[in-house]
């Protein structure tokens, strides 16, 4: 499968700083989530290196998620079907009774997203995919792989 990252700078390295680490966005398509000018990055991926986001704990593996769904309930102050389901991205923090700022709530829901993306390296795949505002959306882990990007 083919996907494409835009970026206002040029990528040419992937560390664990910021707040998705060493993973990427990425879309089927192009989508520009900057202002100014961007490159373009495609990379291709197996389809199934990626797994969908809500499958997540129905994998045979699962129980491997345990210390995620306890951080996220940390964060969220929720119980475990919930983290379960933010982790699994059918439940959004923003839709949820929680004692989170509204001005932070944006920020603990991307921090769950990189949760769905480490949930998913630790369960053997490389990228986990999800809805998101711009529609579906793959969370790849790009730590090392720098050199799959290309310039598109």
């Amino acid at each position: 499968m083919k996907l494409i990252h835009t970026s206002p700078a040029a990528i040419t390295e992937i560390n664990s700083f910021g707040r998705f680490g060493e993973f990427l966005f990425f879309a089927g398509g192009e989508y520009v989530m900057t202002a100014g000018d961007h490159i373009t990055y495609a990379i291709d991926v197996e389809d199934c290196a990626i797994i969908d986001a809500e499958q997540l704990f129905f994998h045979e593996d699962a129980e491997k998620l345990a210390g995620l769904v306890e951080k996220v309930m940390e964060m969220v102050g929720c119980d475990e079907d919930t983290a379960e389901e933010l982790i699994a991205q059918r439940e959004d923090v923003h839709g949820i009774d929680c004692d989170i700022d509204p001005e932070d709530l944006a920020d603990i829901s991307w921090d769950i997203q990189r949760i769905s993306g480490e949930a998913a390296v630790l369960l053997g795949f490389r990228g986990v995919e999800m809805e998101d505002e711009q529609g579906r959306a793959y969370l790849i882990h790009m730590a090392g792989r720098e050199a799959e990007l290309e310039v598109a």
